[in-house]
């Protein structure tokens, strides 16, 4: 008996209609109900297949293949009983219910092993409980960071609040007049980095605040706190949430230009200085700080601050250009008899 036979023909076995004696309806029921059973077994191994693939993630995913060769290979049995109905082909429908037995026994011996692992595995109930706790221990290690963070914050501040009681004290025992001046001016720093400190204190998430209340309380206790009632102080800032970094080097730079202002510009005592925070057309920030005063000699014009053209000014000039290098800006002053203007160009600060 050639291969061929015994697959197909074995020692020249009649089909199965033969021994539904060829009843319509007992073939029918047998060819449909197979049909149905053997599409729904390819379907759904095809299903599963597609399910492990969108979700790699799930542990012992590997089982889930060999049921899907399994119910794949019943499905096969189911075919070829429509086929057998027709064509004695006992040897491939033998030879394919050994793979499924195969196929069977490998799932079983291997699924049984695995039951008290998978058991193990959380439910969707506990995992939700495990997120929930884990949430709660990371709420409650943020908010004590953000304690600390703000008690470090406090205690800088205090502690430059303290400085500053010193230097006060300082003042008032020296008699040389341009002494407490620069004693002012140091004072006047502090006053910016322990207002950036407070800003922070303040703020939500402890990193950023907006720049734009900060600059306006920083400049009014610059003119208004040193005694300058006749100077009229105009603040306008975009809003713009800024960290530490960014803050102190501007906040120190408009310190910096304001005193000179007030310390140069208006020898009667009134006048107007402008301070305003802006993005330049160009792109990033432009910080100018302006004064109607009496302006500079021309005496002293030669090259500005970063290497522009301008007026070279007695205005801190190195504690400027530090500040500036820090922001990687650059600078530019102009001034005349009624106007004194320094422009600031700086990137702007890339949000945490």
């Amino acid at each position: 008996m050639s291969l061929l036979d015994w697959l197909l023909n074995p020692s020249g076995l009649t089909p199965h209609g033969f021994c539904l004696s060829w009843a319509p309806g007992l073939v029918a029921l047998h060819a449909g109900s197979d049909v149905v059973i053997g599409l729904a077994y390819l379907s759904i191994p095809l299903a599963i297949a597609a399910f492990i693939r969108r979700r790699p993630d799930i542990q012992y995913s590997w089982v889930a293949y060999l049921f899907v060769a399994f119910i794949l290979a019943c499905g096969t049995t189911h075919l070829m009983a429509i086929l057998t109905l027709w064509v004695p082909a006992y040897g491939v429908e033998g030879l394919i219910k050994l793979v499924t037995a195969i196929l069977s026994i490998a799932t079983a011996a291997i699924l049984w092993p695995l039951l008290p692992k998978l058991a193990a595995l959380p439910s969707a109930a506990e995992l939700e409980r495990r997120v929930e706790a884990r949430t709660a221990e990371l709420t409650a290690a943020l908010e004590q960071r953000d304690l600390l963070l703000r008690e470090v914050y406090h205690r800088v501040k205090n502690n430059l609040q303290m400085v500053d009681s010193l230097l006060v004290m300082q003042t008032r025992q020296m008699p040389d007049p341009e002494a407490k001046k620069a004693l002012r001016g140091l004072r006047d720093r502090i006053y910016a980095l322990g207002l950036v400190h407070q800003q922070l204190m303040g703020s939500d998430d402890l990193k950023t605040f907006d720049i734009a209340p900060f600059l306006s309380e920083l400049s009014s206790n610059i003119v208004h706190g040193g005694g300058a009632n006749d100077v009229d102080l105009s603040v306008q800032a975009i809003p713009l949430d800024v960290g530490l970094d960014f803050a102190i080097p501007l906040g120190l730079l408009v310190n910096e230009l304001v005193t000179n202002s007030l310390k140069h510009a208006f020898p009667d005592g009134r006048g107007e200085i402008d301070v305003s925070l802006s993005r330049a057309e160009s792109g990033g920030l432009l910080l100018v700080v302006a004064d109607n005063g009496q302006g500079y000699s021309r005496g002293d014009a030669g090259e500005g601050f970063g290497g522009e053209p301008g007026v070279k000014m007695a205005l801190g000039s190195t504690i400027i250009e530090g500040l500036v290098a820090q922001l990687e800006g650059t600078i530019m002053v102009q001034s005349r008899r009624g106007e004194t203007r320094s422009e600031i160009r700086v990137a702007e600060p890339v949000a945490a």
